[in-house]
């Protein structure tokens, strides 16, 4: 009966034959064809309710949108362009023409930010991309599991416990201080690779404040295998990937090809979970232990926090996530933002000047020799403030000029420097319907650089701005370095007293300047980074 069925449809459809399967294939073909023509550029460039906002026309290349031109400038270039033509809500198109909406009207960020945030969430593929290099942590999370997992770390990142971190984050700042210096002189000037050693020193915080372990990474630099979580974000995060970095966060199927490229990044990966697994163990046994030496560092208050309403702990596996979370998105934000940061002040001699006389007001007493800045002996639980006299959160805090910098190199490069949501259903944005799963684009970099709001020397490296009554009172829906509303990032505290304690170190008893001739691009990864690799002339004063 079964195989009369089959004979039924096939005589009806007409593929009984050889001819009638090729007309039944081209056909087939024809339809499909005309699917594409349809969904991919007819529906997507001029049906879509998304084009009745102003944009830019697309690209010539076919299913392309706008992302060669995207691609190809620095950002936030394009954007800012078509913002400053176009207005506070612009359409432009992605890969395979997908519409997409970039925002900047404060007002609108701040509805879909804060008053809705639930109501977007990122788009599956960005997900399903970042998820393999920061876990499925807070970042990754959505809806109830992104509520409940702010809940239960918000006490570790209180302004309580950065303060018992100060001395914590010291350490690597003062290690990667020895060690540079112990390569200059002061008559003349010596090339320092900035990128890489703050990358390292930024890791070096992340084990220590995080985790409450030495990965030793500044001291065994150049080393291979020396710590392999380090390796494999050093591996990751390498310049070098950038172009398959992107290439297969926009064809995913890229991932899978038996490349030499693709076989390292599985490798870094599996040292990544193997190695964050061990790290979470260890900390569950010692807490059991000792929890006294777990007090200090993100993930022993982890381990303490309980969920109020099911009394339960957080799990092995959702603390491995976060473990992971806090590696990538941790140590890669910030060290980025130091690299631009001293690439500033290697540009405005006048305002590194400045800014070191004014942390020698602090940090003149405190003792770089001491051994916790040069032992590698030393446990982390060890660290006191008082015995180097490093000074405490709020002395740093209150440097003004400081304060100043580090807001100002955010504000011309922050790391992340566009973030996207999808909407979950159909809705108006200002007076445009923006329908379900429609891709929204946030940009930090393109707010920061409006004229409109910042005034002529909007692209102008002037800490000074800051002390003026505009950007003093600027909203935090333009002034969004860490993002605003339910999704701002959760360690922003962390990432700017970390930043204060490491340009403290670096900049009391050295000077840098540009080296002559070398230029640097701004490139998007997951965060903006300056390719070549930067390097910067420096010497002891």
């Amino acid at each position: 009966m079964t195989f009369l069925s089959i004979e039924s449809v096939l005589r009806t459809l007409n593929l009984d034959t050889p001819r009638g399967c090729r007309n039944a294939l081209t056909a087939g073909a024809v339809g499909y064809s005309t699917y594409i023509l349809y969904r991919y550029i007819i529906y997507r460039l001029y049906l879509h309710p998304v084009n009745r906002i102003p944009g830019p026309s697309v690209d010539w290349i076919p299913f392309m949108g706008n992302m060669k031109t995207i691609l190809l400038e620095e950002p936030p270039l394009p954007q800012l362009r078509w913002t400053e033509k176009y207005g506070d809500i612009v359409a432009y198109h992605g890969l395979w023409n997908s519409p997409h909406v970039l925002i900047t009207d404060p007002e609108i960020l701040k509805d879909v930010l804060t008053v809705r945030h639930y109501d977007f969430i990122k788009p599956p593929d960005t997900t399903a991309f970042l998820v393999r290099f920061i876990g499925n942590g807070i970042l990754a999370a959505e809806g109830e599991a992104h509520r409940h997992q702010r809940k239960m770390l918000n006490p570790a990142f209180s302004v309580q416990t950065l303060r018992d971190m100060v001395p914590l984050m010291s350490v690597p700042a003062g290690q990667l201080r020895t060690k540079w210096l112990n390569g200059l002189r002061t008559d003349e000037w010596t090339e320092i690779d900035i990128s890489t050693g703050l990358s390292l020193a930024a890791l070096d915080v992340i084990g220590i404040a995080g985790f409450g372990e030495q990965f030793r990474c500044v001291q065994n630099a150049g080393t291979p295998r020396a710590n392999r979580l380090a390796d494999a974000y050093m591996g990751i995060f390498n310049n070098d990937f950038s172009s398959m970095w992107v290439l297969g966060f926009f064809f995913p199927i890229l991932q899978q090809l038996p490349t030499p490229y693709n076989r390292r990044i599985r490798r870094y990966l599996q040292w990544m979970q193997e190695d964050s697994r061990q790290l979470v163990e260890r900390a569950i046994e010692q807490h059991k232990n000792e929890p006294e030496q777990t007090s200090n560092n993100l993930l022993g208050l982890m381990l303490r926090e309980i969920d109020e309403t099911t009394g339960q702990q957080t799990t092995v596996s959702e603390l491995q996530n976060q473990c992971l979370t806090f590696l990538a998105a941790g140590h890669e934000t910030t060290s980025v933002a130091l690299t631009w940061c001293l690439w500033f002040l290697a540009r405005h001699q006048d305002v590194q000047d400045e800014l070191r006389a004014e942390i020698k007001t602090t940090f003149d007493d405190t003792d770089m020799d001491h051994p916790m800045f040069t032992d590698p002996l030393h446990s982390p639980s060890d660290y006191r403030a008082e015995e180097a006299d490093i000074p405490n959160y709020e002395a740093i805090h209150q440097l003004k000029l400081l304060n100043n910098v580090c807001k100002e190199t955010l504000r011309l490069i922050p790391p992340v420097s566009l973030t996207n949501r999808m909407a979950l259903k159909d809705m108006i944005l200002g007076q445009y319907l923006i329908p379900k799963g429609t891709v929204l684009i946030f940009s930090p970099m393109v707010t920061h650089h409006l004229k409109s709001i910042w005034g002529d020397d909007a692209a102008e490296f002037r800490p000074s701005r800051w002390n003026e009554p505009a950007a003093a009172s600027i909203s935090p829906y333009t002034y969004m370095p860490f993002f605003a509303g339910g999704r701002q990032c959760i360690g922003h505290r962390f990432a700017i007293i970390e930043m204060k304690i490491m340009l403290s170190f670096l900049l009391r008893d050295t000077k840098y300047t540009e080296i002559p001739g070398m230029q640097f691009q701004k490139k998007q990864q997951v965060t903006v980074r300056p390719v070549p690799s930067m390097k910067l002339r420096a010497r002891k004063i």
